[in-house]
């Protein structure tokens, strides 16, 4: 499940309305970003700070040697 082009379907809002499909997790978080923004919870750079955030903590996350118990 990972990689840029990975479509997928949200349906934790499915209650308020028809699930919201997704061609790639870049594209709900763009989506989830500028929606803080329009509501008044962040600024612009806020947004563009934590993205950038994000993907280096994944990228870190993806380094990490897991071994099975």
């Amino acid at each position: 499940m990972l990689g840029d082009k990975v479509s997928f379907t949200d349906y934790s809002k499915y209650w308020v309305g028809e699930p919201k499909k997704f061609n790639s997790f870049w594209e709900s978080a763009n989506e989830t970003s500028i929606s803080r923004l329009y509501g008044g919870i962040h600024f612009r750079e806020a947004l563009t700070k934590g993205q950038e955030m994000g993907k280096k903590v994944g990228e870190n996350v993806l380094k990490l040697k897991f071994e099975k118990e």
